[in-house]
């Protein structure tokens, strides 16, 4: 972890460790997300300022509160119907997000989330990290005009091959898996040299899916399940292309 708090100052250092602690101390089950299991699992650090911490829904008050009694306000919502899925605290210039769904709502945190998370250490905390499997599923939605995650679900993949749950994330994707598929072609021009990381077998499956796969006409569009930060793309456009 040395090289990582190198890139971190001493005061935010700091900020982040009260965090940890006092979710640690108030006995809530969590499991950490974001940058931080990023680093986890490939070894490559961003500072993004904040901190993702992942928990089921009847736990989110008791960790609302530890934070709160830790010394960090509540930020409000940062785009509407955030409080459906995400609670937002900040202290100095670190925000903690405690998130209990995804941004578009297809599903929420359950206890398997912290049943199968790896062991870890932030900063001298030890902690959970969220399951590899779980964290490429949260990133995979994230596909928009100001951000896109999968840079990062490509570097994870690459770093973890060879014990990687394809099934597991095919299974987590359900309806949705043609977005891996997607993440795979990508992956193949990028890193050609590595394509043999992905197992033949599930390419098999995918090639098998895209053969069978015919588009819904009911559903119009898929679009917000991709762009779920709303306030990153304001509603009143000039026009809108249907």
């Amino acid at each position: 972890m040395a090289q990582t708090e190198e890139c971190i100052g001493t005061e935010h250092q700091v900020i982040y460790i009260q965090a940890l602690e006092s979710l640690a101390k108030s006995n809530v089950p969590f499991v950490l997300g974001g940058a931080f299991a990023v680093w986890h699992y490939t070894g490559a650090w961003r500072h993004t300022h904040d901190i993702d911490v992942f928990t089921s829904p009847e736990h989110v008050p008791a960790a609302v509160e530890a934070l709160t009694q830790a010394g960090f306000a509540d930020l409000g919502e940062q785009a509407q119907g955030d409080r459906e899925w995400i609670y937002h605290a900040i202290k100095g210039e670190i925000i903690v997000d405690v998130i209990w769904k995804f941004a578009n709502r297809i599903t929420a945190v359950d206890q398997s989330w912290m049943e199968r998370a790896q062991e870890g250490e932030v900063l001298g905390v030890k902690v959970k990290i969220i399951p590899i499997e779980e964290l490429v599923w949260t990133k995979i939605f994230v596909m928009n005009r100001h951000r896109c995650d999968w840079p990062d679900v490509i570097r994870i993949l690459r770093a973890n091959c060879p014990t990687f749950d394809w099934n597991k994330l095919l299974n987590l994707l359900g309806e949705h898996w043609l977005l891996f598929a997607g993440v795979v072609d990508v992956f193949d021009w990028e890193c050609p040299a590595a394509s043999n990381c992905i197992p033949d077998y599930v390419r098999s499956e995918l090639r098998k899916r895209r053969e069978e796969y015919r588009p819904d006409p009911s559903i119009p569009s898929r679009e917000k399940l991709l762009d779920p930060w709303i306030h990153a793309r304001p509603e009143d456009l000039c026009y809108w292309a249907p």
